[in-house]
């Protein structure tokens, strides 16, 4: 049996003392220990952090159930979770805003990826980007400055992101947490198991285009221009990056609908 536990090197002695520093507490942390999945929120006092998390586990009862992992923790490869627990760590060493990994664990036996999980640290007043823009009377909805200096804020901090390889690969709007402070909005990156180097089948452009997907239709055209400005900076050819945006999200929708349709 394969045991790997990650924690955060600052909270590694709080962890301990509040005795959440171990593969087998981890893996119970929040729901039933025994359902194949499990996303909890969970209040543990923990010193320097705001001693709420959000949990996220998975187990899987049989090979069957873990075919769909091969390469992800099951046979090779790194468990998603333990993986995302990397990706937001690298994301926040780069000075990309994303949610702070608190602590992952996985456990592997005979090379099947029996179970894994991830805890990050709960962000005060953060709500998704998606719910934000669905939810009349929010602020980033109906005030047309904070909702485009949020959007601006978005694209700055996935220029950045790009900009050191990275590729989120789930660049959902529910995927993007966003603080408002007297009105001033703040990002969060968050959900970014996938993410990886660019490659060839997964590039920046694949995270614009998921993006503006979301934005499409929910937000006004002159705000979708602000960010991909931000994003394109003033060395970036506006109008052919939004070209080739439009041309990808065209495709990406196309195969939602056919899967929709299936």
């Amino acid at each position: 049996m394969g045991v790997r536990l990650l924690l955060d090197k600052m909270l590694a002695p709080a962890l301990a003392a509040a005795g959440i520093a171990s593969a087998p507490v981890i893996l119970r942390l929040g729901g039933n220990p025994e359902a194949s999945s499990s996303v909890a929120v969970v209040d543990v006092p923990v010193d320097g952090t705001t001693g709420r998390f959000h949990v996220k586990r998975y187990r899987y009862a049989s090979w069957a159930e873990a075919k769909g992992l091969l390469g992800r923790g099951t046979l090779w490869g790194t468990a998603p979770e333990v993986k995302e627990f990397k990706n937001l760590a690298f994301l926040r060493e780069k000075g990309i805003p994303a949610v702070r990994p608190v602590a992952a664990a996985s456990i592997t036996k005979s090379g099947r990826l029996v179970e894994h999980a991830l805890a990050t640290e709960h962000v005060d007043g953060a709500i998704d980007l998606e719910k934000r823009l669905s939810t009349p009377g929010d602020p980033v909805r109906e005030d047309p400055a904070v909702r485009r200096r949020a959007l601006v804020i978005l694209g700055r901090h996935v220029h950045r992101m790009h900009l050191e390889g990275f590729v989120h690969r789930d660049l959902f709007a529910r995927n993007v947490l966003v603080t408002l402070d007297e009105s001033e909005p703040a990002i969060w990156l968050c959900d970014c198991r996938r993410g990886g180097n660019s490659s060839m089948r997964s590039k920046p452009i694949d995270d614009l285009a998921t993006i503006d997907s979301d934005l499409h239709g929910k937000v006004p055209a002159r705000d979708r221009v602000a960010a991909l400005r931000a994003y394109a900076g003033s060395t970036g050819s506006l109008g052919s990056l939004g070209r080739e945006i439009e041309k990808k999200r065209d495709a990406f929708e196309r195969r939602q609908g056919r899967r929709d349709r299936a």
